[in-house]
């Protein structure tokens, strides 16, 4: 593999270094990581307030929708690790999935509802 010489790579911050531009530098694919641990971390939290305070719609609402938002960046990794989608494509996948992912939890929760 070649490494092209006309790539500028930034000096590497030091300790207690501020990146003004760090997060408008950030890319597609961190935000979609950071947005699914979070969203880990708001089912671990909507799921004991479910087991708690059971027949609440808001919360199960609440639940699917996490529950729905985790799954579809899940989707994005696997067919982004299985190399069934180009990494250039991202963007879009990331707001296709979440777009059926929100199809289908409608159809779910006119369902139950």
């Amino acid at each position: 593999m070649e490494e092209n010489s006309t790539t500028n790579y930034r000096k590497p911050l030091q300790w207690g270094e501020f990146d003004p531009n760090r997060r408008k530098n950030m890319f597609v694919g961190m935000w979609a990581w950071m947005w699914q641990r979070i969203s880990a971390i708001a089912i671990v939290f909507l799921l004991a307030l479910h087991v708690t305070l059971t027949y609440k719609p808001w919360l199960q609402f609440l639940l699917l929708l996490a529950v729905t938002f985790h799954a579809t960046l899940g989707l994005r990794v696997i067919l982004l690790d299985f190399n069934l989608v180009n990494v250039k494509y991202q963007r879009a996948l990331i707001w296709g999935l979440t777009g059926l992912g929100l199809v289908v939890m409608a159809l779910i929760w006119r369902s139950i509802y």
